[in-house]
């Protein structure tokens, strides 16, 4: 054999010896599935933690539920024009089963209520809250004497009424609160041909001598709607059963010192829901309100 081709031998076998030797030297790569858990709390090997994450609870489901029947409400009565007034602002209005008024309270000034003892078809005295009482005095219907008791035996005042038909036209009283010899007033009333009251006039006397009546002060009202008026009695510091001093609905008081103004929601029936009072003489300051609500 040539010297040539035994050195192309040698180098050939030491080619395929270096060769094996570096495959060795290289790590095998095996398929692992990549590691669960928190990203950067692995163990870098790409093997899974030994301790597993751990399972949620499972919350059970709840039984179903029967469902919940709504209770069952009566709709309020349509208002009409015979309906009752229950509460006018802070007053409120009671009646027996008859639709007589019984009782009359205040939410903010509860010594002004009063409840109203019959007698038959009659109310004969009023319970004040204060403590107090009124007896009434009947000539055939009408009222025609009132006497209002502080205490047993005590009087605090006194009143007599005139009427004309079914309209009260005047009201003198004497109060016994400053002095043992009373103190007179006059009041007297007039009204428009539709029976609602347009102008009243009270005079007091510094003694129980007419001859000393001061000059009158005046409250007038005006420009009523056609509506039925719901209040059952107007007040005049007594209540006097039976007696109303309007019809309808004013537009508008004057107590002699700005007039208020009356505007008026309706329900369908025409009676008043709420009713606005707004000052003239303070034309930017925005009205009260009050509501009314009925039975």
């Amino acid at each position: 054999m040539k010297v040539n081709q035994l050195l192309l031998m040698a180098g050939v076998g030491l080619s395929v010896f270096l060769t094996s030797c570096d495959k060795e030297d290289v790590l095998p790569v095996i398929d692992t599935p990549p590691a669960t858990g928190t990203p950067g709390g692995g163990t870098g090997s790409g093997t899974p933690p030994a301790t597993p994450p751990a399972t949620p609870p499972v919350t059970p489901t709840p039984p179903p539920t029967s469902p919940t029947t709504p209770p069952v409400t009566t709709p309020p009565a349509p208002v009409t024009a015979s309906s009752l007034l229950k509460q006018l602002g802070s007053r409120q209005f009671k009646y027996d089963a008859q639709n007589r008024l019984v009782e009359v309270a205040y939410l903010q000034q509860e010594y002004l209520g009063f409840k109203v003892v019959y007698e038959g078809d009659r109310p004969v005295r009023l319970n004040k809250n204060t403590g107090g009482w009124v007896i009434y005095t009947y000539e055939g219907d009408k009222v025609v004497e009132a006497t209002s008791y502080y205490g047993e035996g005590l009087v605090n005042y006194w009143y007599k009424f005139e009427y004309s038909g079914n309209l009260l036209v005047k009201k003198t009283s004497i109060s016994y609160a400053r002095s043992d010899e009373g103190q007179l007033g006059v009041a007297t009333y007039k009204y428009d041909a539709n029976g609602n009251i347009i102008e009243y006039a009270v005079r007091w006397s510094t003694n129980s001598q007419e001859a000393n009546l001061s000059n009158p002060s005046y409250i007038r009202w005006g420009s009523y709607d056609s509506q039925p008026n719901p209040e059952p009695y107007i007040s005049d510091g007594i209540y006097l059963p039976g007696v109303k001093w309007s019809v309808n609905n004013p537009g508008y008081r004057d107590p002699g010192y700005g007039k208020e103004i009356f505007s008026y929601i309706r329900h369908d029936s025409g009676m008043p829901m709420k009713r606005y009072t707004k000052l003239e003489a303070y034309p930017h300051v925005q009205p009260s309100t009050d509501e009314y609500s009925y039975y």
